[in-house]
This record gives C-alpha cells, structure tokens and sequence, in this order.
C-alpha cells in the first residue's frame, strides 16, 4: 500500500473554484478551504473537498494519486470510471477504473495523502 500526498491536486483544483460562482458558495469554499500553511485538515472535510469538485477534476485527483502510488500506477493513463465508495476506517475513499481495466481503492487521509490499492479486477461501470 502506498500513500500520496494530494493536497497540492486539490488545492489546485480548487483555487478556480474560489474565483466562481456567488458570494455565498464562494464563502463555502472558504471555509472547507485546504490549508497550505501545513496545518492539517480531517479526512472528511478533504474527503468533502474532494467530492464538491467538478467530475473532471475530481477524475484528475484520482489519477494523480494512482500514477504517484509506484510503478504499477505509472502505466495508468487516464480514469475511465470512478465512484465513491464506502467510507475505510472511518476515512472516505472512491474506487477509479484506469483506462477500463484495472480498479484502485483510494482512501483520503487527515494527513491530506491518499492510500492507494491494487490493481485489481474491475467492480465499477463506465
């Protein structure tokens, strides 16, 4: 199992985000904000970050952290199918199908990494 810090992903999936949209969601966006002053976040509320994002950008955090998991992540080439899964320990995680044939478990963590697993047969539909 391998973890990858993807705060950086998310925060620069979300930094566009800010600049849209009401004052009201733009306040939201503020408050569920990452820090990047190194202090911590729960895994929820990355896990809620995560979940607010546009599908393609949320599809590019997934990636990113597959491809940053080691060599058997590196072949991945895009996500092809991905959906929220059942919260692990406590922590919330998504399953991502790369390219149609290999499923990844990620399980977002208060760290702001991500644990990565498999690859292994595919469960989830395009």
């Amino acid at each position: 199992m391998k973890r990858s810090t993807i705060a950086l992903a998310v925060v620069a999936a979300a930094l566009p985000l800010a600049a849209c949209g009401s004052s009201t969601e733009a306040g939201n966006n503020s408050s569920a904000a990452v820090t990047t002053n190194g202090s911590e976040m729960s895994a929820d509320a990355l896990g809620a970050k995560i979940r607010a994002l546009p599908e393609g950008q949320r599809r590019g955090v997934l990636f990113r952290a597959i491809r940053d998991a080691g060599p058997s992540g590196a072949s991945c080439q895009s996500v092809t199918a991905m959906k929220e899964a059942a919260p692990v320990n406590g922590n919330p995680s998504w399953n991502a199908v790369c390219d149609g044939t290999a499923q990844w478990t990620i399980v977002m963590t208060a760290d702001q990494s991500a644990s990565v697993t498999g690859p292994g047969p595919v469960t989830i539909k395009s």
